[in-house]
């Protein structure tokens, strides 16, 4: 890690080594989008995706790449309101823990009768060939808050803010890898995806999974999976056990792979966008780990996304007023405060003594 002592030295060459290596890692999966439409990748594509209907794997493929990414949001931006509403006081935490429990078995129910529920208005999800998927949604919705909240107890105050910042930093890279990385590749690569017209020829022989059918945009490269390993490679990189590693990277393949079971992507496509999440990932870590202010920074990059997204103005003009005012009265209120030592880079568990 660079910033240990939160000098400004350190940050200029955060930042400065950041921006040449991500620019190299930018050019270099560019690059190798000149490689696209390979006869291997789709023989490969032919190969891995089935041609029938497989118990379970169907099922689980879908629950994976439909709500992989909206699950890795909401749980980390969950957390961060209510570590930031909680710290510093164990009373508090321990409210927290509470509301979490609560939201456990709200999430839960909500998802787990998305089974029974379809079509109603209240359920804003549509239809599914495998509605099934919400019972497992449910418990990992609830298993997923009540684990939470449990960590405003187990973990000490230094660790929460170590989680508090690898969630930031969580956000930051999916600024990188999506919005700048993944977008602009796509664009100037243009590479079709599997069932789109361009292979007519050939692509009759997938077979169609109803409940992810994707013919438009661009498959080079995979925004699913880019997007899956910047969410998590941050949390690989603080939590250093391997009952936690094996499991999250075994996962990361799978979700990889359900690109290619639906035809949503080529194979290639699924690697280099593995290649290019997790490099990105992984230098943020490097480079951003204790960097100051990570907060305001990521609200001002969230301001960007949304006049990227195409979204009025108006929008991201008061998300960067809001979040300068937060960080003028927070710095405000802490004004007397010490400064916070630098933090390690791993997270240990338990609350000392």
């Amino acid at each position: 890690m660079i910033i240990r002592q939160g000098t400004g030295r350190e940050h200029a060459i955060a930042w400065s080594l950041f921006l040449l290596s991500y620019s190299v890692l930018f050019g270099v999966t560019l690059f190798l989008g000149r490689f696209v439409d390979a006869g291997w990748d789709k023989a490969l594509l032919l190969l891995l995706n089935p041609d029938n209907y497989i118990p379970v794997l169907d099922e689980l493929v879908i629950l994976q790449t439909d709500w992989a990414a909206f699950y890795l949001a909401v749980l980390p931006l969950a957390w961060l309101i209510g570590y930031y509403s909680s710290r510093r006081s164990l009373v508090a935490q321990a409210r927290a823990r509470r509301v979490f429990q609560a939201l456990a078995v709200l999430f839960g129910l909500w998802y787990g009768l998305g089974v029974l529920n379809l079509g109603k208005g209240v359920f804003w999800w549509g239809e599914y060939e495998y509605p099934v998927i919400f019972l497992p949604l449910g418990l990992l919705f609830f298993t997923g808050f009540y684990i939470g909240g449990n960590l405003f107890v187990l973990l000490d105050d230094e660790n929460q803010r170590k989680l508090a910042q690898a969630i930031w930093l969580s956000f930051i890279a999916v600024f990188f890898v999506n919005l700048v990385g993944e977008d602009t590749i796509k664009s100037m690569v243009q590479r079709h995806r599997p069932l789109h017209s361009t292979y007519e020829s050939w692509n009759d022989q997938i077979r169609i999974i109803p409940d992810e059918v994707v013919r438009g945009s661009y498959s080079y490269i995979s925004g699913h999976t880019s997007s899956f390993w910047a969410q998590t490679i941050i949390f690989f990189m603080l939590i250093k056990s391997l009952r936690f590693r094996i499991p999250l990277l075994l996962l990361g393949l799978f979700h990889g792979y359900t690109r290619i079971y639906t035809a949503a992507h080529f194979p290639y496509c699924v690697m280099m966008a593995t290649f290019f999440g997790i490099a990105v990932t992984a230098l943020i870590y490097h480079c951003f780990w204790n960097h100051k202010h990570l907060p305001l920074l990521t609200m001002l990059l969230f301001a960007v996304a949304m006049w990227e997204l195409g979204l009025s103005p108006v929008y991201s003009g008061a998300l960067v007023i809001v979040s300068i005012a937060w960080f003028a009265v927070d710095r405000y209120r802490h004004r007397n405060s010490p400064v916070p030592e630098p933090l390690s880079g791993t997270l240990e568990w338990g609350r000392d003594g």
